[in-house]
């Protein structure tokens, strides 16, 4: 445990204890009113998580640990509750009529948190770090575009591609963080990097304390924010076993599903909601973008290089049950497109559902050859050797899932062995192909390109999320022509037939949505919202505009 402010070492017990102290039952004023803005809250506490050391390197490629980054950091760009990109550590920007060349006019008078000025050239070498340099081995960014990046006087960068680059925005103008040059310059290798210096950013939040084995984190504001003072002073996140309790106990303000945490097979159920005092707790939903997802490692060989294997496991599996026992009802199957199925714009409405057909998984089973040879029940390779296949899993992600998926798979004469690894286990394995088949928790794709970083053959992706030994030329030829489709109909027409090619090929299965719950404690604040689009980085509640301001549009 590390004061990230002072580089000191601080005494695990007391750093845990002051992230802790807070977690009474004891109700406290949780405002105060500085007299220049809106009432500030106090402090927000929050559940905690296994995300890493939260630079832009050192946290794990999960979505929360990418959100709690951007505490720290800034981007040139972010989004509005309504999705509507706004200024940030960029003031204007404007693209060329080829589409290669973003030209950006910094803000002036923005400091790193040790007072040295962020200048366009810190701008223009995080770009490069992140893409070209040694960030872009980082599974956070790998697989993503290389970008040219050039000072064009005192607060104007130009950043160039090679070819248009249709998810810039995202991807770039509000993906990649700025750091400090004088602080990564000769950093070659940043996912070790874990000095206290490399906590430096521009962002809204210091981060005081943390304890990566237990979660805990506190971050406290940045009073010389550009933005001016944030809106919540402190922010806590802290361990919990089950967090609606722990927000009617008071030791959280806040309590998630559907994304967050990891912990997308713990519903929230109907009936504890409804049993909430409505004066005292507020909710807010949206349709799911997170869900449990069956990935096939097809580089291990037979039978997973068999479509008619895999197509008969989604026959087999039945994802409506799924959604009734794991998630109570609280969310959706999954589209076998890949794609998230409520809000993507890019959604091809007419595939295939694999719907339950236990006797057409059996019949596609015995046509790859995979037939019960001696008898007893169960299902044999060719050679005549029983066939066991080993699923990885881990508690933080589907503790439930693989459990159903046995009793389904039994039906057709499949008799899975399940693997569970801790989560970071489980992440460095399922990144390394160490699996045969692995139910993985992951946000679905809201833009194409995910496309490309997760299920091309020529993604360089390190990411957990990606899908080992998955070859499709066609395929592979849309998730290149879709990075440089500007036209958003040319593009739209180019993911539906991804999502055509990727449901008839079923390199994995997406079981489940689940919708995204948040629920909060009014006095403490009654800000939370789900941004449109599925957010600036991150589709949950860990949206630092919520922070950093009361407003919600309007910048």
């Amino acid at each position: 445990m590390r004061s990230a402010r002072r580089g000191a070492i601080v005494a695990a017990g007391v750093a845990t204890a002051l992230l802790l102290a807070g977690c009474s039952t004891e109700r406290k004023a949780t405002t105060t009113d500085d007299g220049a803005g809106p009432t500030r809250v106090e402090r927000v506490r929050m559940i905690g998580g296994d995300w890493g050391f939260p630079t832009p390197y050192g946290g794990n490629s999960r979505g929360e640990s990418v959100a709690v980054t951007t505490l720290l950091y800034d981007s040139l760009l972010w989004k509005d509750a309504n999705g509507t990109t706004i200024p940030w550590l960029a003031t204007a920007w404007e693209v060329s009529a080829d589409g290669r060349e973003w030209r950006f006019t910094i803000r002036d008078g923005v400091r790193w948190h040790d007072g040295t000025p962020v200048t366009a050239d810190d701008v223009a070498f995080s770009h490069e770090y992140a893409t070209k340099g040694p960030g872009k081995n980082a599974s956070t960014f790998s697989g993503r575009i290389p970008v040219e990046a050039v000072v064009e006087g005192t607060n104007r960068v130009m950043l160039r591609t090679e070819a248009p680059y249709a998810p810039f925005i995202e991807r770039v103008g509000i993906g990649i963080p700025i750091v400090p040059k004088h602080v990564w310059a000769d950093v070659a290798d940043p996912v070790k990097y874990q000095d206290p210096k490399a906590l430096t950013g521009s962002g809204p939040y210091r981060l005081e304390t943390y304890d990566l084995s237990a979660g805990t984190y506190l971050f406290t504001s940045n009073e010389d924010y550009f933005m001016g003072p944030p809106y919540v002073k402190r922010l806590e996140f802290v361990p919990a076993s089950n967090e609606l309790l722990a927000l009617q106990r008071g030791e959280l303000d806040v309590a998630s599903h559907g994304v967050g945490g990891g912990k997308i097979d713990f519903p929230i159920a109907q009936a504890s909601l409804e049993a909430l005092d409505k004066t005292r707790y507020g909710q807010v939903t949206a349709p799911g973008v997170s869900g449990a997802i069956l990935h096939f490692n097809i580089s291990r060989g037979f039978p997973y290089t068999d479509k008619r294997f895999r197509q008969a496991i989604a026959y087999a599996v039945d994802r409506e049950d799924l959604v009734k026992r794991i998630l109570l009802g609280g969310g959706e199957v999954g589209m076998m497109g890949m794609l998230e199925p409520s809000n993507s714009p890019w959604i091809e409405p007419n595939l295939p559902t694999y719907k339950r057909d236990v006797a057409k998984a059996k019949t596609l089973l015995d046509q790859a050859g995979l037939r019960d040879a001696n008898g007893d029940g169960t299902r044999d390779l060719p050679d005549g050797q029983p066939f066991v296949p080993e699923v990885l899993t881990s508690p933080g992600w589907n503790p439930k899932t693989p459990e159903l998926l046995k009793e389904y798979l039994r039906e057709v004469g499949i008799d899975i062995r399940i693997t569970s690894l801790d989560q970071a286990g489980a992440q460095a394995a399922a990144a390394d192909a160490r699996y045969e088949m692995a139910v993985l928790g992951y946000g679905l794709w809201t833009d194409p390109d995910g496309f490309r970083t997760t299920l091309s053959s020529k993604s360089t992706s390190k990411s957990f999320a990606k899908v080992h030994g998955y070859v499709n030329a066609r395929f592979d030829e849309l998730a290149a022509q879709q990075l440089s489709q500007v036209d958003v109909a040319q593009r739209t027409r180019t993911a539906q037939e991804m999502q055509r090619i990727v449901a008839e090929d079923v390199p994995a299965i997406p079981l489940y949505v689940a919708t995204r719950t948040i629920v909060f404690d009014r006095t403490v604040l009654d800000n939370w919202y789900y941004a449109a689009g599925g957010g600036p980085v991150y589709p949950g509640m860990l949206n630092k505009l919520i922070f950093v301001s009361d407003k919600r549009t309007g910048f």
